[in-house]
């Protein structure tokens, strides 16, 4: 029996992507934090699918340098 993604149901070819249970194309999906607490614990996928999104107000963070024009 083949190994299939968690998340889409499509065979999983690769080692990496068998050992945290989904492949690549819903791999990229997630978010970092998602990625990490699979790696930490990939049988409990969905709950840590069902988290919410970390509260923030959209804005992305800027340097303390003005960019320079030349």
């Amino acid at each position: 029996m083949a190994t299939v993604c968690e998340l889409c149901h499509q065979p999983i070819r690769s080692a990496a992507a068998r050992a945290r249970r989904i492949g690549s194309r819903c791999w990229r999906k997630l978010r970092p934090d998602q990625r990490a607490a699979i790696r930490a614990e990939p049988f409990r996928i969905r709950a840590i699918l069902a988290r919410p999104a970390p509260a923030t107000d959209g804005q992305l963070p800027l340097d303390d340098q003005e960019p320079t024009n030349a």
